[in-house]
């Protein structure tokens, strides 16, 4: 039967376009290529070493770009990937083959990390490594969407090579990095701002990123697993027994992840009262104060907040034109920080404020006739 002038006029105008409906990757060639990824081979383990090393120096120099670089290197998504098809098989050897090989390789990452910072001892912190000791809750939904995309893209021949998108999405080696960093620094260390090096900042670096590495193996694992499962790849009666053991994990990790969320969302009202100092306001975290005819910035070059309960305890360091913020000043601020974030339940508000100074030079000169 012959096609009606619609749709005659439609395949003319978009080449034919249809949906192609791919079918999944046979079972028999799944099962044999994610056994073969549950064991580590030699250039398991180079990629792997290469990838930590690389993170571990991008880390330290604050470098984003080489931080991206060792995440599509590292290869850790596939013994991950493998354990949760174990999981949707129900396969206690294949599970028992990933998850072996995942803490080996888990281990070398955190003492090769280890190792370089102890050859070349970390004492200020940059933004990438501060980066990854908050996790939150965010970090668990993009660590579950991640795992669908992965298992996915394991199912479809034509869009295999969207795993190395899934590795950027969820950083599974730098996280590892930053614990491994951590184990080697001092309790108080410091952190730098541009050009400025505030002293005495404390943080839990490698708690911290460690929690991170679990919500994000947790959430690809449990995720992977039902995707894997949604196309008849195992049967749930056989893994539902593993999967509640995986959902526990996911209820167990979201209590510090909560409070992190808390936390983050704190911090956006923190950053956003901070925002609407002074008359000229153009982006979050920076007011124009004028002084001499010049506009000068006021930045928020850092920012942490720790939570204990109904207690926040804020640690802020300011970019600030000198001269402009007095101790009257910042009184009114921190007064005005307080009354903004009680709607979180903060009771008691306790603020240690950094200010590096920044001095303007003004220079005129014009050319006599």
């Amino acid at each position: 039967m012959g096609k009606n002038p619609m749709h005659r006029a439609f395949d003319l105008l978009t080449g034919q376009w249809s949906i192609f409906l791919e079918q999944p990757v046979p079972i028999e060639v799944l099962n044999e290529e994610r056994i073969a990824n549950s064991l580590p081979s030699f250039g398991f383990f180079v990629l792997l070493i290469t990838s930590t090393i690389i993170a571990t120096f991008g880390l330290i120099a604050n470098n984003t770009a080489v931080v991206i670089g060792a995440m599509i290197v590292a290869p850790l998504m596939n013994p991950i990937l493998s354990m949760a098809y174990g999981i949707s098989i129900a396969s206690s050897l294949l599970i028992r083959r990933s998850l072996a090989t995942l803490i080996i390789g888990t281990g070398v990452v955190v003492i090769t990390a280890a190792l370089i910072t102890a050859c070349m001892p970390v004492r200020v912190l940059g933004s990438e490594i501060l980066a990854r000791t908050s996790p939150n809750l965010i970090d668990l939904l993009v660590a579950i969407a991640a795992g669908i995309a992965g298992a996915f893209s394991l199912t479809r021949k034509r869009i295999a090579s969207s795993i190395a998108g899934v590795a950027i999405a969820v950083a599974l080696v730098p996280p590892l990095c930053v614990s491994g960093i951590g184990l080697t620094l001092d309790p108080e260390i410091s952190a730098r701002f541009a050009r400025g090096v505030i002293r005495g900042l404390n943080h839990e670096v490698a708690t911290g990123s460690f929690i991170l590495f679990l919500a994000n193996l947790i959430g690809i694992t449990f995720a992977a697993s039902l995707t894997f499962l949604s196309q008849s790849y195992g049967s749930i009666k056989r893994s539902w027994l593993a999967l509640l053991a995986w959902l526990a994990l996911i209820i167990l990790i979201c209590v510090p992840l909560n409070s992190s969320l808390r936390k983050f969302f704190l911090t956006k009202k923190i950053e956003m009262e901070l925002s609407t100092i002074g008359a000229n306001q153009q982006e979050p975290g920076t007011t124009n104060i004028k002084i001499a005819g010049i506009k000068q910035k006021m930045q928020i070059r850092y920012m942490y907040v720790n939570l204990k309960e109904d207690r926040a305890v804020l640690d802020l360091v300011l970019n600030v034109p000198e001269g402009i913020l007095t101790e009257e000043k910042v009184a009114s601020i921190n007064r005005m920080l307080f009354e903004s974030i009680k709607q979180f339940g903060i009771r008691q508000l306790d603020v240690d404020t950094r200010i590096v100074p920044s001095r303007v030079h003004q220079y005129r000169e014009t050319l006599k006739q």
